[in-house]
């Protein structure tokens, strides 16, 4: 509880938030039932503006914390899949409050464009911005809830650890929205589109066809891009962007980002705490790493459920979890091969059609990421691959790949 004697004599918004600091404390030392400690902030005065002093706080800290995090390398994206994680559907709805409260501070020309879109997922998934507009007209017990809500995601944005920046912070001058420009271009137009065409099929030689091209328009574009930097027109220095990796089957699924990565000319660095992957390379071919991703985890989970819709059993013991790890491991690998392969076939092809040596290009793109890649992890070390085992996951894996085979060219024969 709060005792009275240590907030008499202070401002009434002042006193507010010496309660709010304190039970913030006693939290870090003792784990609290958040809804007694909002119970208590509650009842701590009696005074009429009491609750409008305590939402003005709860706003207040709620933007100190969204921009620590921003400051310590954090973007909402990946925060809001902390919070997610960690914490009660209530607290992470009202962490995605905070941050939205925080970002609404800033028009778009103070943010970059990662920004705005994560401003706009945002949007999306808090219905106020600021615990001020949230509190507004709740009752005695909505406004508890609201608190102990806002407590917890406090508690969590308040612990989360330094990360290296990977965008400008809201607010700095000068930001160039470089991404707007090619999300606007032709080439990703088509590219969705033949993405969004792969995924809604449900033949499995259409799903090859329309990502085969998708990934060769994703090859020309990012060759294209290598030339047109190295005739400096385009000079552009390597970036990174993280992918958030959802539940269930994380480390597969981040095996299927890095093998992506790999295939175009990205580099990709998994922390399993975070729940996210962080991608280094050419802004172009991030963005079309991303897409990939998506579009080929919605391609295997459909292939997976088709697949092992019925449980293996081994022993009386349901092999349902096995069969979908080794099925996602075993996709990831294959398909990493089937990307690598054609996105050589496509660079022999421009290296026909225009003459070109692209060897040394490439090879300079690719040092200058893994120099970035350094830089932004100098003790990095190499993980582990999941574990398969389930034989019967493994093969299916391996066919759902072949089936989503990315080139016209034979299948890759396997070693």
């Amino acid at each position: 509880m709060v005792e009275q004697d240590e907030l008499n004599g202070l401002p009434l918004e002042g006193r507010a938030r010496y309660a709010v600091l304190g039970a913030l404390q006693r939290a870090r030392a003792v784990r609290p039932d958040w809804v007694d400690a909002a119970s208590a902030l509650e009842g701590a005065s009696d005074d009429p503006g009491w609750p409008a002093a305590l939402a003005r706080v709860f706003e207040e800290l709620g933007d100190d914390a969204a921009l620590r995090a921003w400051e310590w390398g954090w973007m909402p994206r990946e925060a809001s899949s902390a919070l997610k994680k960690s914490l009660s559907a209530e607290a992470a709805r009202a962490g995605a409050v905070m941050m939205r409260g925080q970002l609404a501070r800033y028009t778009e020309a103070q943010l970059s464009d990662r920004w705005i879109e994560h401003r706009e997922e945002l949007d999306a998934a808090a219905p106020f911005a600021g615990v001020a507009k949230a509190a507004a007209g709740l009752g005695r017990w909505d406004r508890i809830v609201l608190w102990a809500a806002v407590l917890e995601a406090l508690d969590l944005l308040g612990g989360l650890p330094k990360l290296p920046r990977v965008e400008p912070l809201p607010g700095t001058p000068l930001i160039a929205h470089h991404l707007g420009v090619a999300e606007s271009s032709r080439v990703y137009v088509k590219i969705r589109a033949l993405l969004a065409k792969a995924e809604s099929t449900d033949s499995d030689a259409e799903a090859e066809a329309f990502t085969a091209k998708a990934q060769q328009l994703i090859a020309r574009h990012s060759i294209n891009e290598a030339l047109l930097s190295e005739a400096g027109q385009a000079k552009r220095e390597p970036e990174a962007l993280r992918v958030v990796i959802e539940r269930p089957y994380e480390l597969p699924k981040a095996e299927l980002v890095a093998q992506i990565a790999d295939a175009n000319h990205c580099r990709s660095v998994y922390w399993p705490e975070g729940g996210f992957t962080t991608l280094i390379g050419d802004r172009g071919d991030l963005r079309s790493v991303e897409l990939l991703y998506h579009s080929l985890l919605v391609q295997a989970t459909a292939a997976m459920s088709r697949a092992g819709s019925v449980s293996a059993k081994r022993g009386g013991k349901s092999q349902t979890r096995s069969f979908r790890q080794s099925f996602l491991a075993s996709f990831a690998m294959r398909i990493g091969e089937r990307l690598r392969a054609s996105a050589d076939d496509t660079a022999r092809e421009v290296a026909e059609e225009t003459g070109t040596d692209l060897v040394p290009v490439m090879r300079q793109r690719d040092e200058r990421v893994d120099a970035r890649t350094r830089e932004l992890f100098p003790r990095l070390k190499s993980g582990r691959s999941t574990r398969i085992t389930n034989y019967e996951g493994h093969v299916a894996g391996l066919a759902a790949a072949d089936a989503a085979r990315l080139s016209a060219q034979e299948p890759i024969a396997r070693r």
